[in-house]
């Protein structure tokens, strides 16, 4: 006998694409809070930029320093019972000389009177002068300023990309409310923020970065995380089941198709590059403390003089730093119209050519034994932004190390007070082309500012319309199905 087999009808990819169209609105719903969020708020960045305050200069204030008659700050500090000292520098306020000190554990400036040695409470005076210097169309003296205080460490108005601390913060009666962070042992620019900014920078982090859930721990990035992956999912099945189905059954899911397929590569771009910069800043291992220096007052017996400067020399910084484990001192200014660097020791004999380099030299070695670094290939002094040291690392100009490691790692530190800077090796350079490219859409910017900005931010608008498309049809499916039920 003999039996006939039925035949089993194949299912074709188009079938297997179209069972998992429940999914998709699972994975759509799930999307849409981070979508929304997401999109939202990249509409609201060319906004902040818009609107971000503009200072007067980014350069500090240059004053030519005198050094008659000058005490000397190591007996002005034994006068007041103080041993040692982590920075010192001479400055000019109000036309007259003061040292400012910065003592171990205290992030309060100190300050002498360098001719009389008389003490004085000076942070607020030199924070309102240096606000007075980068206050955009500041009314001069006349203008009612506040200093309210040191921060310590970053909040959501004076966040981490603005990198200096601590920072002096000073109010003034303006009616915007702009107030001004300054660094006082630098005398540079933190940044100016005004209600406006505070008020769309607070919705910024808490729309993209979620910092509403900064106290859950690691909840906020696995919420990222997963909300990433929900719109990676969505977007692929969308886009597959737009070429798996002939003909969507309504004109509104027709064009919800079309509008998901013209944008899909943008939502994918957009969703990698944030995933992988994510997962790349959860992975970054911390770096290494910043070097402190100590240095003893009884070191510092020798005044500044008149005589250690060189014949047609202007200095406008006279500072202490430790080279090859001594203080000695840094001049810089002007000398026949050209820029003028030279190293003393502390009792103003001069040193040779070569200090800067060893200045550098041991600074860098110092971070290179903690991460486990070599001696680096080659030292440059790096005065403006590229792709390696980009404008989120603020300070410039900055020192470059690089190294013959497996990562290429480079190690970017401020001349100035000898901070790390930034570190950046091969994963960094790969996740930041990823981010600027991908994700801010950096090669745009060749056409100009505005235009990149209003694309980007149309295409923010394109995925909040598409998420209330969804969730529109989401809806009146829901209103189907509970009036077939009854």
């Amino acid at each position: 006998m003999t039996v006939a087999l039925q035949a089993v009808p194949r299912i074709g990819w188009r079938q297997h694409l179209l069972r998992l169209l429940p999914w998709h609105r699972r994975l759509a719903l799930l999307a849409c809070f981070g979508v929304l969020s997401w999109a939202l708020s990249g509409m609201l960045h060319p906004l902040m930029s818009a609107l971000q305050p503009r200072a007067a200069t980014f350069m500090p204030p240059t004053t030519a320093l005198a050094l008659d008659g000058l005490q000397a700050p190591g007996a002005l500090l034994q006068q007041a019972g103080i041993e040692q000292i982590q920075a010192l520098r001479l400055l000019i306020l109000d036309g007259q000389p003061w040292y400012q000190a910065r003592l171990p554990g205290q992030n309060q400036p100190r300050y002498w009177h360098a001719r009389t040695g008389a003490p004085a409470d000076l942070a607020s005076t030199h924070a309102e002068a240096l606000a007075r210097h980068y206050l955009p169309g500041s009314l001069g003296t006349q203008e009612p300023l506040r200093y309210t205080g040191s921060l310590e460490q970053f909040t959501a108005e004076y966040a981490y990309i603005n990198r200096l601390l601590p920072a002096a913060r000073v109010d003034t009666q303006r009616s915007n409310g702009l107030r001004v962070y300054v660094d006082l042992y630098q005398d540079r620019l933190g940044t100016l923020v005004d209600t406006p900014k505070a008020i769309f920078s607070q919705l910024f982090l808490w729309l993209h970065s979620f910092r509403w859930l900064d106290l859950a721990g690691p909840l906020r990035p696995a919420l990222m995380l997963l909300l990433l992956a929900a719109t990676l999912a969505a977007g692929t099945l969308g886009a597959g089941m737009f070429f798996a189905r002939r003909k969507a059954r309504t004109r509104l899911r027709q064009l919800h198709g079309y509008w998901g397929i013209g944008i899909v590569l943008s939502t994918l771009l957009f969703v990698f590059s944030g995933g992988w910069h994510l997962l790349h800043k959860l992975d970054k291992a911390p770096a290494p403390a910043d070097v402190q220096t100590q240095f003893n007052s009884s070191e510092l017996l020798a005044a500044p003089d008149v005589r250690w400067l060189l014949e047609g020399e202007n200095l406008h910084r006279l500072s202490l730093l430790q080279l090859d484990g001594q203080a000695v001192w840094r001049l810089q200014g002007m000398r026949n119209g050209k820029p003028s660097l030279r190293y003393l020791g502390a009792d103003g004999s001069a040193l040779d050519d070569l200090a800067p380099l060893r200045y550098a030299q041991q600074r860098f070695a110092a971070y290179a034994e903690g991460l486990g670094l070599g001696t680096p290939e080659s030292i440059t002094l790096q005065r403006n932004y590229d792709h390696d040291y980009g404008f989120v690392f603020k300070r410039l100009p900055v020192l470059k190390a690089s190294f013959a490691d497996g990562q290429h790692t480079a190690l970017f530190i401020d001349p100035l007070d000898g901070a790390l800077a930034a570190i950046v090796d091969d994963a960094d350079r790969a996740e930041g082309f990823s981010f600027a490219y991908l994700h801010k859409w950096d090669f745009l910017s060749a056409l100009g500012k505005p235009f990149k900005e209003t694309f980007v931010s149309l295409l923010a608008l394109a995925h909040v319309l598409l998420v209330l498309g969804g969730l529109w049809l989401w809806r009146r499916r829901r209103q189907k199905l509970a009036g077939s039920q009854h």
